[in-house]
């Protein structure tokens, strides 16, 4: 099951003012603390719900340096990346 990943409060304040990428969301991009770059994340309602890629959010709230949207589109909704990859690692 996917866990939600909240996004920290000094990250998030910003995103309240920039438009979303589709109806009730934006994507974003995601920097790590340990330099590490996701840029296209799904978020939601204060919420990492998807990270491109990954079958699971792949770091914690307290990992998180900043957020900032850029509207990277995919369609997310259809998985088809995330099980590709998913299947490479496992092989």
């Amino acid at each position: 099951m996917k866990r939600l990943v909240p996004i920290p409060c000094g990250c998030a304040e910003h995103l309240k003012n920039v438009e979303e990428t589709g109806f009730g969301y934006q994507v974003v991009s995601v920097q790590l603390k340990d330099a590490r770059i996701f840029e296209q994340v799904l978020i939601s309602e204060g919420c990492i719900i998807e990270v491109r890629g990954y079958k699971e959010i792949p770091f914690s709230p307290d990992e998180v340096a900043s957020v900032s949207v850029n509207h990277k589109r995919w369609n997310f909704r259809d998985q088809s990346d995330t099980r590709a990859k998913t299947r490479a690692a496992t092989a």
